[in-house]
């Protein structure tokens, strides 16, 4: 016994310290607010090979005067559960929490992201949701073994990912640690989602993330042009891939851009970072998130369907709460926004929203946690 607890701590630390374990919102976060640590301007004279548009001269960052409002709610839940290991099975904590999230999703809510983690003994997550379309929810979680010894958890989470997606499941993240299998390598709660409402299947791609902003565009937009678009980037013992995915019943096709931020340009500012993602909403380029990437400095991606006329508006707001990550506070922020018809996009702790016009499918609405998170860190 003190054998197999011995292997189930090391491979939990082991997995949770690589990222393993999906434990927390993890936001890579764009840096609107400052440099992040560690990171300087470039001082070369050409700092800024692509340069970011120019800032919107209309003082007023709405040019809609009348905003129409949507039809959203968003919802903060909490879930935390012990296990009692002389009574309960390691499974009950994941049932239960699936069974939360099946209420919810048969009131219409979809899971957006949350701050999840625990042990072998206890699961918890902090979590948003929204009920932004008429349809219903269902979630389940696939068990996945980590071999602690094997680099092929990649690989093998892929397949994962096809077989549910056949099914019509959308993945959704990586929960905590299970418990030990009989292999005694640990095994992890994958979560899924299905749209009730819908027919539709998916398949997913994956390839390692490539050095160069240019090659990563190429790699997103080989992808985008048979229809998968950039969705989780997960992290099993150290190693992480980008993964795409397709509605095989979509047209849509999709075309990645990537600038550099302005904040990693000597003078740029926040107001700068604004500017640019605002400019890049008007020609139909959703935000996407943020990379580092070559000479150190950090890029912004944008996403378009190239199927479609749409165009975006955003507006930047203050942390409602000073405690970081997802919180009750969140969620009535984003409440409050949806009179004016603006959509919660994600970060948190720099809360960015956002207005779709002329726009359907995924790009117009909140986006899932972990399509917009670097997943480098």
């Amino acid at each position: 016994m003190k054998t197999k607890l011995l292997l189930t701590v090391a491979a939990t630390a082991l997995l949770m310290a690589c990222g393993g374990g999906g434990g927390g919102g993890g936001y890579s976060g764009l840096p609107i607010g400052g440099i992040p640590p560690g990171q300087q301007p470039d001082p070369g004279p050409n700092p800024n090979p692509n340069p970011a548009p120019n800032p919107n001269p209309n003082p007023n960052p709405n040019p809609n005067p009348n905003p129409s409002p949507i039809s959203a709610h968003y919802k903060f839940l909490s879930f935390q559960q012990d296990r009692n290991p002389d009574t309960e099975t390691a499974e009950k904590r994941y049932d239960d929490y699936i069974a939360l999230l099946n209420r919810e999703g048969a009131a219409g809510y979809r899971y957006l992201d949350g701050v999840t983690g625990g042990t072998i003994v206890t699961l918890q997550d902090q979590f948003m949701m929204v009920k932004d379309i008429e349809t219903t929810y269902t979630y389940e979680y696939k068990r996945f073994e980590v071999d602690i010894l094997s680099s092929d958890g990649l690989p093998r989470l892929l397949q994962q990912m096809k077989e549910q997606g056949a099914k019509g499941m959308v993945y959704v993240k990586i929960l905590g640690m299970i418990g030990l299998s009989a292999s005694d390598n640990p095994e992890f709660a994958v979560l899924y989602r299905k749209d009730a409402g819908s027919s539709a299947t998916y398949d997913y791609a994956a390839a390692d993330i490539p050095p160069t902003s240019a090659d990563f565009v190429n790699l997103a937009n080989a992808q985008g042009a048979n229809g998968f678009r950039p969705w989780a980037t997960p992290v099993l013992r150290g190693l992480t891939q980008q993964f795409f995915i397709k509605d095989q019943g979509s047209a849509a096709r999709y075309d990645l851009k990537a600038l550099v931020s302005p904040l990693s340009v000597v003078g740029g500012t926040a107001e700068d970072v604004k500017a640019q993602i605002r400019a890049q909403g008007a020609t139909g380029h959703r935000l996407l998130k943020s990379r580092f990437m070559e000479d150190g400095k950090d890029f912004i991606f944008y996403l378009k369907d190239t199927t479609q006329s749409s165009s975006f508006e955003y507006e930047f707001l203050e942390n409602p709460d000073p405690v970081f990550d997802i919180q009750e506070a969140n969620a009535v922020q984003a409440n409050s926004q949806t009179a004016i018809g603006l959509r919660y996009f994600g970060l948190p702790d720099s809360p960015i929203f956002f207005r779709s016009l002329n726009c359907t499918g995924p790009l117009c609405v909140s986006p899932d946690g972990k399509e917009i998170e670097d997943g480098s860190s």
